[in-house]
């Protein structure tokens, strides 16, 4: 994909669609992920070791869910960043004024070097041209001892389970999200697609030598749901 005069393709691509959608994110994500979206979440916050008074970045936070489940979990302040308007302004009814929010990219972060104690994100990878360059600018901003967390999309790799996700990713979504508000019909038809191209392009190991190299230390990797989802978490080199 080529650049626009708005930016890389891919993240121009990605902000108009989750525009569209922000407003009705959170029960279509449980519908189609067959209730598993939250169960997925408190895998991911339940993965990191952090003490009440960090400070947890919380990249690509969406409707801010995750920043939430971290924020009232934890006890940790939490920094949301999101490059959608609309999901932003969402995060801030769901969240109130206990999550500071941010318009931003993850390729190119505002903040210092190791400002947090904590960097998670959520759904991000195949939004941005580089996931390598991308997991280097995120691992810039965790602080050394400091741990970085993630939940993606996967494909199962049971064959069966695989093709049941196949049946339900290019039939039952296309077809169910014809009738939803918003943006959703492009959704429906372009996320199943768009998670399969991904793993052709990179594999599970493929992304863990990426974490390796943005200098994550111990990256470890557990599927969910039967491998419709994916969390991966590992700490930055130094003292914890």
């Amino acid at each position: 994909m080529t650049d626009t005069a708005e930016g890389p393709a891919k993240t121009t691509h990605a902000q108009r669609m989750f525009d569209a959608i922000a407003p009705s994110y959170e029960w279509p994500a449980e519908l189609f992920s067959f209730l598993q979206y939250g169960r997925w979440r408190r895998s991911l916050v339940s993965r990191l070791e952090v003490a009440p008074a960090a400070t947890v970045l919380d990249v690509c936070t969406g409707t801010g869910l995750v920043a939430i489940d971290i924020a009232e979990g934890l006890g940790c302040r939490v920094v949301g960043l999101d490059l959608s308007r609309g999901m932003i302004e969402q995060a801030r009814r769901n969240a109130d004024s206990s999550v500071p929010l941010i318009q931003g990219r993850a390729e190119r972060l505002p903040f210092a070097d190791g400002s947090f104690d904590a960097v998670v994100f959520t759904f991000l990878l195949r939004y941005v041209e580089s996931p390598e360059s991308t997991l280097g600018e995120l691992a810039r901003v965790l602080r050394p001892g400091g741990q970085m967390a993630s939940l993606e999309f996967f494909v199962p790799p049971n064959p069966m389970m695989r093709a049941l996700w196949l049946l339900h990713t290019r039939l039952a979504m296309p077809v169910v999200s014809r009738l939803m508000p918003g943006g959703w019909r492009e959704v429906g038809s372009f996320l199943g697609p768009s998670i399969s191209d991904f793993y052709r392009g990179y594999s599970r190991q493929d992304l863990s030598e990426f974490w390796a190299q943005a200098g994550i230390d111990e990256v470890r990797t557990s599927l969910l749901s039967f491998g419709g989802a994916v969390v991966t978490w590992g700490w930055k080199g130094g003292p914890r």
